[in-house]
């Protein structure tokens, strides 16, 4: 995920920016700068910038990685076992039955992650890719 964004202050290695409003914030919907309109990035390559100056961030992608990864593993996860689980506690039950279950508890750890995410929202980590040209 990429963003840019204005400059607004500079603590040594990290850098307080404000987002330009574009479609790029409706992939997070704003979770990052949705309280304070700002969003922290840090700035490991030393990247000469100032205040007020255009920059361009980037979400670290093991951090992107890990956020799907978390949203999509425990969902099939419970797809599978309540699949498996109902084939071995109820033999007679088909498949569709099986699958039905597994459906069940596919929504039910959506659900869950989806409460979870709510309440701890996951911190996404920006890097400064580049200065922009204003």
């Amino acid at each position: 995920m990429t963003e840019k964004g204005m400059v607004r202050e500079i603590r040594g290695n990290l850098v307080i920016i404000s987002p330009l409003k574009n479609e790029t914030c409706f992939g997070c919907m704003n979770m990052e700068c949705k309280n304070s309109g700002l969003i922290s990035a840090e700035n490991p390559n030393a990247i000469k910038i100032e205040k007020g100056q255009m920059v361009e961030v980037e979400a670290r992608s093991i951090s992107i990685f890990f956020e799907a990864l978390i949203a999509l593993l425990p969902p099939f996860l419970f797809l599978t076992l309540g699949f498996i689980l109902t084939r071995i506690y109820f033999p007679e039950a088909g498949e569709g039955a099986a699958a039905f279950i597994g459906i069940i508890l596919l929504f039910a750890a959506a659900f869950i992650i989806y409460i979870i995410r709510k309440k701890h929202p996951a911190k996404r980590i920006f890097l400064i890719k580049k200065s922009v040209l204003s």
